[in-house]
């Protein structure tokens, strides 16, 4: 039992380190070769002598038996076999070449197959892995069959062609997935405040609603601020230091946040915490002492003066301002303006919403507004846009 649960712990180690970048093309590009080897194997043996036969067919079983593992097994588990799958590749191509004697070309160039697709769909080492795999292939197969001085000059050959064409898809993968995760950090975060973007904040509160539909009175809320008199600032102290003081207020705040919360920018001065678990009650007290919060710490501006610095907060929740996400940002809007036309720096309130589920005939009509919304999360709100 122990070895089992030790071999279970070395494949689950071996596939996060050698596996794959992406596991669902990964496994599905094992599959088309590994099914592509299968059909090889079975139409030599058709056409091999009678002596080859047997082991043509029992390769294409053995391949045969790992592409339906492979497409049987949850996605979740699939990684190790992804490098497995290549490796099996390998040992197929060595079989078969030395079961025809096939030593030319034609014969090695097959060991490319195995490199290119670990060379793009497999992390650096398990690329090492599976080339230097498929060059130890190619040496049994040429020293095999080919006499010792020729053998070295068509394994150099071949080595320098494996060796090259890894190392230049490797690093082309590796430079393009960096950038990818480059271009998606853009994407997901403010580069000013280092909050999250509207974009993200619209997924996880779909997410949220979702996961909470049978359960609402524990389910997301949301809290929307507006930094007070921005404009002012602004004009006042010039821009830099309404950056500060966006920067300032963001420190605040995730001081008074959890992990679990989604803190975004929206736009300008507006911001948006939601909490992805809370009943209502919670999440007014925290609305709240968030305002306090900030009016308690000013900025302290370089000439030594104290700048002070207030919100105006609304507040949502699931459970009593709508059904979806539409309602959900704008009673939270409505609850922030309240605020603001009330003095500012506090919290404002709104109406709980028809707590009767929507019918039917609306459905459609408040999915395509949130996804309307979703397209124009870039886009500033046509509201007053400093506070003023």
């Amino acid at each position: 039992m122990g070895l089992v649960r030790l071999l279970v712990t070395a494949s689950v180690a071996a596939g996060t380190a050698l596996g794959p970048r992406n596991l669902r093309t990964a496994r599905r590009w094992v599959a088309i070769i590994i099914g592509s080897a299968t059909a090889v194997f079975v139409g030599s043996a058709l056409l091999s002598e009678s002596s080859l036969m047997g082991v043509h067919l029992i390769c294409a079983a053995v391949l045969a038996l790992f592409c339906s593992i492979l497409m049987v097994l949850p996605e979740n588990r699939t990684a190790p076999l992804c490098v497995v799958g290549p490796l099996l590749g390998t040992a197929g191509i060595v079989t078969l070449d030395l079961g025809t004697a096939d030593a030319s070309l034609t014969g090695q160039i097959f060991f490319c197959i195995p490199v290119l697709y670990a060379s793009v769909h497999l992390r650096v080492p398990g690329a090492v892995l599976i080339t230097a795999a498929a060059v130890i292939g190619d040496t049994v197969v040429v020293y095999t069959l080919l006499p010792a001085g020729q053998a070295l000059t068509e394994l150099a050959f071949m080595a320098c062609l494996l060796i090259l064409m890894a190392a230049v898809l490797t690093r082309a993968t590796v430079t393009q997935h960096r950038l990818i995760a480059q271009l998606q950090h853009q994407a997901a975060v403010d580069p000013l405040t280092g909050m999250a973007t509207r974009r993200v904040l619209d997924d996880r509160a779909r997410a949220a609603i979702t996961a909470t539909t049978h359960e609402p009175r524990n389910g997301p809320g949301l809290i929307w601020l507006d930094v007070d008199n921005f404009k002012t600032i602004n004009d006042t102290h010039g821009h830099v230091t309404g950056d500060e003081a966006l920067i300032h207020i963001t420190t605040v705040l995730r001081r008074h946040c959890t992990p679990h919360d989604t803190l975004t920018r929206m736009g300008g001065d507006e911001i948006a915490i939601l909490l992805p678990r809370c009943d209502l009650h919670s999440l007014i007290r925290q609305a709240q002492h968030i305002v306090d919060a900030v009016r308690h710490d000013p900025l302290h501006l370089a000439d030594g003066r104290e700048l002070s610095l207030s919100v105006s907060a609304g507040t949502a929740h699931l459970s009593q301002h709508g059904h979806d996400l539409r309602d959900l940002y704008a009673a939270a809007d409505a609850a922030l303006y309240d605020a603001k036309r009330n003095g500012r720096g506090r919290l404002g309130r709104t109406p709980a919403a028809d707590p009767t589920p929507p019918r039917a005939d609306n459905v459609a009509t408040r999915v395509a507004a949130d996804q309307r919304a979703s397209r124009s999360a870039a886009t500033p709100r046509l509201f007053l846009p400093y506070g003023e």
